[in-house]
């Protein structure tokens, strides 16, 4: 009887403690305690149980011995077998700029920071090509058609994606492109999702492809023969 009393005291003041948010040291002091009360007035296998309870979440829950003791041996147990990242993986992963959104795993990002870069929104030129050549684009497309019957764009739509440039959005306008905004390739993107294979035609070039990179590290001979004709 005792055993019982003691166990729902134990899961009453853990339940207290989870409502309230305390923190796991509530957790460690509610289990110690009616562990400690097992041990004197009712079974000995209650107590274990407790006990246990309390040292796995000191483990889990406290900070400074989580990050002292638990994780550097988890690991490097996990360092033994998760794979070798190779050179390219490596230049991969130390490419690049982090955003604002990089600061939210610093657990205190500046908000003030959030605040100021607001969104400025499409120039005319890309909100103009949003709304007239991508609905263009969406109407001539019957997803059933597309992914059943045809499995590919009808002949029209790959001349209208040519025509309007849709493959040279990420392309600089000295170049034929139509030198797209960031910004502006996800709304025309967003806007295509209406029809995947549509979308995911359009996309590829513009984020695969070899235009930005040629852009960047291309040599100007390179840019000179390779980019109008991609973004024509």
């Amino acid at each position: 009887m005792m055993t019982l009393i003691i166990l729902l005291l134990a899961l009453a003041g853990l339940l207290i403690v989870a409502r309230r948010e305390s923190g796991a040291r509530h957790a460690i002091g509610v289990m110690v305690v009616t562990g400690v009360l097992s041990l004197i007035f009712a079974s000995g296998w209650l107590a274990l149980v407790l006990f246990a309870g309390a040292a796995l979440t000191a483990a889990a829950g406290l900070p400074g011995f989580r990050r002292s003791w638990l994780t550097p041996r988890v690991f490097a147990m996990f360092k033994k077998v998760a794979p070798k990242v190779s050179d390219t993986e490596k230049v991969a992963l130390e490419a690049g700029t982090v955003g604002w959104d990089g600061q939210l795993f610093t657990g205190r990002p500046d908000w003030h920071n959030l605040l100021v870069n607001r969104y400025t929104g499409l120039t005319e030129e890309e909100q103009s090509f949003v709304d007239n050549q991508c609905t263009q684009a969406i109407a001539q497309c019957n997803a059933w058609d597309l992914a059943v019957e045809r499995a590919d764009l009808p002949k029209e739509v790959w001349e209208l994606l040519k025509k309007e440039k849709f493959f040279g959005m990420i392309i600089p306008k000295e170049y034929g492109g139509l030198g797209f905004s960031a910004k502006a390739q996800t709304a025309v993107l967003q806007k295509l999702a209406a029809n995947e294979m549509l979308m995911v035609t359009v996309g590829v070039p513009n984020s695969l492809g070899p235009g930005e990179l040629l852009v960047k590290y291309g040599t100007d001979e390179q840019k000179d023969y390779y980019l109008p004709r991609l973004g024509g």
